[in-house]
């Protein structure tokens, strides 16, 4: 981890900040290119390092959770966090009343850094000419970066996403500098793992969070302040007739009781498909075959 102390997350629009380096957009997956923009904003030690993101809607699937993200943002050392509502006030802001009523008088930004592709305010009327353009008058300074690009394609969380459909886990990881994960707490599922001697971790899918595609992985699983090898499932478990996506992972030479605690499993390497088994016994086989070959992994 990069970052140590706690960050502060901001809901709504009754907040009032002082002395802040801001940068603005989704942050996605906190990408390579995001890093960029955030590495930027924790340059000048004398401003507070401020991510400004609307609240999050569900219609595309997003790589992190709103809570997940909340964490990547805080390991890389940002120290506070403006979850602003995007509803039938805001989105009617016209460009410079959201530089000086959000950005000026709210969030006091001295400092501000933008992707060269940034759009703001009604329409999307505004754009990095327009934060030039207000320099002098509201006083902060204005950095623009370029979009960064990795094997002639721009980084951009759609190709991450893309990636992800392909169960291309290592480039995925590569791109989002850090292993993509999924945390929640575990869950009661229905114990045909510990029947079969493969005891299992189970999450429920989050909704609107982006999964690989169904399928064994090689995993690390972090609980508490222990790291873990694993092997988990994303799917639906056709062997025995399950239908809800979850997912579920056998914890490497672990045997504790961790109902109810709240786990991180990352993802490292795409191992097989989903499958449908003829027995159970069968099923036994194929995952002290998984667990194999997760070991060697990770």
């Amino acid at each position: 981890m990069e970052g140590t102390d706690r960050m502060e997350i901001i809901n709504g629009l009754d907040f009032q900040l002082q002395n802040s380096s801001v940068s603005l957009g989704k942050f996605d997956g906190v990408h390579r290119g995001h890093r960029f923009l955030l590495h930027e904003i924790q340059k000048n030690k004398s401003y507070i390092p401020t991510v400004f993101t609307f609240a999050m809607n569900t219609e595309i699937p997003k790589l992190y959770t709103q809570e997940e993200k909340n964490r990547v943002l805080e390991e890389i050392g940002i120290q506070r966090e403006v979850v602003f509502p995007f509803n039938e006030t805001t989105k009617h802001m016209s460009p410079e009343e959201f530089v000086e009523e959000i950005l000026v008088k709210k969030m006091d930004a001295k400092h501000i850094c933008v992707g060269k592709d940034f759009h703001f305010g009604k329409d999307r009327g505004g754009d990095i000419h327009t934060l030039e353009r207000f320099q002098k008058k509201y006083g902060y300074e204005l950095v623009t970066v370029p979009k960064l690009y990795d094997d002639g394609q721009v980084i951009s969380s759609t190709r991450v996403r893309a990636l992800m459909d392909q169960g291309n886990m290592r480039k995925v990881n590569e791109l989002l500098e850090r292993p993509f994960f999924v945390q929640g707490t575990v869950c009661h599922g229905e114990a045909l793992g510990r029947t079969i001697g493969f005891p299992t971790a189970n999450l429920l899918a989050p909704k609107g969070k982006k999964l690989p595609p169904f399928g064994v992985y090689a995993t690390k699983v972090h609980c508490g302040t222990k790291v873990y090898a694993g092997v988990t499932n994303v799917g639906n478990k056709p062997t025995v007739g399950s239908f809800a996506t979850g997912i579920e992972t056998c914890i490497l030479d672990f045997e504790k009781d961790i109902y109810g605690k709240e786990i991180q499993v990352e993802f490292y390497e795409f191992i097989r498909p989903e499958m449908k088994f003829a027995t159970l016994d069968d099923l036994k086989a194929q995952i002290a075959k998984d667990k194999s070959k997760a070991q060697r992994i990770v």
